[in-house]
C-alpha cells in the first residue's frame, strides 16, 4: 500500500513538474517582446520611464545640450523598447519651460490631427529649433578637421565617435 501511495505521489509530482521550455529562435523572442510591449498600458510605461530618471529639456539654447538630451532619451527608449508614438509622448513629457511652450505651439504643425506620432518627425522639428543648421555645420567641420595630434588613442576615438554623428554621410562614404 505504501509503495502504491509513493508511486502515486511520484506520478503527481512528475505531472506537476514544469516542462523545460523549448528553445526559441531569437526572432520569436523578439516578436514575443514586441507583443508584450504593445500590450503594456501607457501608465506602466510612464512609470518605468520615470523610474529611469530621464533628464528634462528646457530649451536652454545650447546645441550640445539638445543633442545630449536626445542621445540619453534614445538610450532609454531602446531599453524600454518604445515604439515611435511612445518615444514622442515620453520625450514631449520631458519638455519644460520655453521648450514646452515651443512644443505646444508646434505640435499641431508637426502632427496635424489624425497623423501618427513618429519619432523622426519630432526629431526633425526639434533639431530645426534647438540644433540650428549652423551649429550642425560647425560640428561637421570640426569632424573633418579632427586629427589625433597629442590625444591618446582612446581620447581620439571618443572625439571621433562624438563628432561623427554630425557627418554620417562621410562615415558611410569616406570618398566624400
Amino acid at each position: 500500500m505504501r509503495d502504491v501511495m509513493a508511486q502515486q505521489t511520484l506520478n503527481q509530482v512528475a505531472a506537476a513538474a514544469p516542462v523545460a521550455a523549448p528553445v526559441v529562435a531569437p526572432t520569436e523572442v523578439q516578436a514575443e517582446n514586441i507583443v508584450a510591449r504593445r500590450e503594456r498600458p501607457i501608465h506602466k510605461l510612464v512609470e518605468q520611464f520615470l523610474r529611469l530618471n530621464p533628464s528634462q529639456f528646457t530649451g536652454s539654447g545650447d546645441p550640445e545640450a539638445a543633442a545630449l538630451w536626445i542621445q540619453k532619451l534614445e538610450k532609454t527608449f531602446a531599453l524600454l523598447m518604445c515604439n515611435e508614438t511612445e518615444k514622442v509622448m515620453l520625450a514631449t513629457y520631458q519638455l519644460e519651460g520655453v521648450a514646452n511652450t515651443w512644443w505646444r505651439t508646434t505640435q499641431g504643425v508637426v502632427f496635424p490631427e489624425g497623423v501618427v506620432l513618429e519619432w523622426n518627425a519630432f526629431l526633425e522639428a526639434f533639431n530645426d529649433k534647438y540644433f540650428l543648421e549652423t551649429a550642425w555645420e560647425m560640428k561637421m567641420a570640426e569632424f573633418q578637421r579632427l586629427l589625433q595630434g597629442s590625444m591618446a588613442v582612446d581620447q581620439y576615438e571618443a572625439k571621433f565617435a562624438e563628432l561623427s554623428q554630425y557627418a554620417p554621410e562621410l562615415i558611410e562614404n569616406p570618398a566624400n
